[in-house]
């Protein structure tokens, strides 16, 4: 009794929060997350190329194409715009109505300046061939957010496993205890106790579950998927960790975003002037009435003339866009050699915390079982038995994070390199 005295003493928290988390848990209906999840079919690649085809960058690609083509073709006609057609009749009935007429029919056709047709089709090009990485880069990002929650996923689920187990356990040592105070050999404090930790873990199965149908719920909205992965962390890491400059869909978008940046400058620095417009109509007049018809053929060429007003905010603007472009590709380099050294580092930190995770579960399952036998046998009490219990449970969730953070690690480093899963 004096030893159980003190086990209330040092256990009454523990008591005080099992009994909130009960109340607390007993207003909202218990979701078994069990019932909810399909069975697994689903694997990383397959989520990608399902979560692509719902990406605004996937349903608006055939009409960036469509526009580029359209462009292509424009540039391609020996005129730089649509025709311009005109229509003029003058009369003089208003005043004299001398029988004055005169019809005048005309079509004006803008011309490429020498040397803008080649540019434009050149900047046109530039940014067809930027096109490809730009979707490779979207879709890269798309598998990364795929990834970290496919990992969030597996740590829930993991979590979520640890809970129910904990839960067994706190219901089996209940029994135990139950029986123990009815035979007279415990106190009544120790029932308590026992059921004081089945609501904790209760409640923690509770908010386990509630996560896991949360990120299942985000995992559907971004794939459009009825089913979660479960083995879609197990990436192989790559052989070597040195990073391709020109292989990496960044540094390759970069590149062609800066090849098209050019383009336009040079399309900017050829283009001085506005387009010439080449007009041919014809007239038809009658000086008065009963006068003679005269047919007159016009032809017309308009030459604008270009001036610093008109190019100067052009060349500025476009070496600006030069100089961003720059800019992003060095950035590119610098960020994607700085994301392999971290995430490659990140493995080898992953690597050794699993390996210590793992020989702490391994004494902490040592220790449970020479604890639990001697509780068994009444030669240790309850707190220790709660103490070693509460152990060995941290230190399994501590290994199977460890595990999972492994291959997220790997997937990060995957990620950091480029590869698609």
């Amino acid at each position: 009794m004096f030893s159980s005295f003190f086990a209330w003493r040092i256990f009454l928290p523990l008591t005080a929060a099992g009994l909130s988390a009960l109340q607390a848990t007993a207003q909202v209906q218990p979701v078994d997350p069990l019932t909810a999840l399909p069975s697994v079919t689903t694997t990383l690649r397959q989520a990608l190329d399902a979560a692509w085809v719902l990406s605004p960058q996937s349903r608006t690609s055939a009409n960036r194409l469509a526009e580029l083509q359209a462009r292509q073709s424009a540039a391609g006609s020996w005129i730089s715009g649509e025709p311009v057609a005109t229509l003029a009749h003058r009369t003089d009935r208003l005043n004299a109505n001398s029988g004055f007429r005169e019809y005048e029919a005309e079509v004006e056709l803008p011309l490429f300046n020498p040397g803008v047709r080649s540019a434009t089709q050149r900047q046109i090009a530039a940014e067809r061939l930027a096109f490809e990485p730009q979707q490779a880069l979207a879709r890269l990002k798309l598998a990364g957010e795929l990834r970290e929650l496919a990992a969030s996923l597996a740590t829930a689920g993991i979590e979520q496993e640890l809970a129910q187990r904990k839960l067994a356990e706190a219901r089996t040592l209940t029994l135990d205890v139950e029986r123990r105070v009815k035979a007279g050999d415990t106190a009544r404090v120790d029932a308590l106790l026992a059921q004081a930790l089945v609501h904790q873990a209760d409640a923690a199965l509770q908010t386990a579950s509630s996560s896991q149908i949360r990120l299942t719920t985000q995992w559907r909205a971004l794939t459009g998927l009825p089913t979660v992965p479960t083995a879609s962390l197990a990436e192989t890491s790559p052989p070597s960790p040195a990073l391709d400059p020109s292989a990496h869909p960044a540094i390759q978008a970069a590149q062609t975003q800066l090849q098209a940046a050019l383009a336009r400058l040079a399309l900017t620095e050829t283009d001085r002037r506005d387009p010439m417009v080449l007009g041919a109509g014809m007239s038809r007049e009658r000086p008065a009435f009963g006068a003679g018809g005269e047919t007159t053929l016009r032809l017309a060429l308009k030459i604008p003339l270009g001036g610093e007003n008109r190019n100067a905010p052009r060349l500025a603007a476009a070496r600006a866009e030069l100089d961003d472009a720059q800019a992003q590709l060095d950035a590119a380099i610098r960020q994607s050699l700085a994301d392999v050294d971290a995430t490659t580092a990140e493995l080898a930190a992953a690597r050794r915390t699993q390996v210590l995770a793992s020989q702490r579960a391994a004494l902490s399952g040592q220790v449970q079982a020479l604890v639990t036998k001697a509780f068994r046998l009444g030669e240790a009490d309850l707190p220790s038995r709660l103490r070693t219990d509460n152990e060995k449970f941290e230190a399994d969730l501590a290994e199977a994070r460890a595990r999972t953070d492994v291959q997220r690690a790997v997937s990060k480093l995957n990620q950091a390199l480029g590869l698609m899963p």
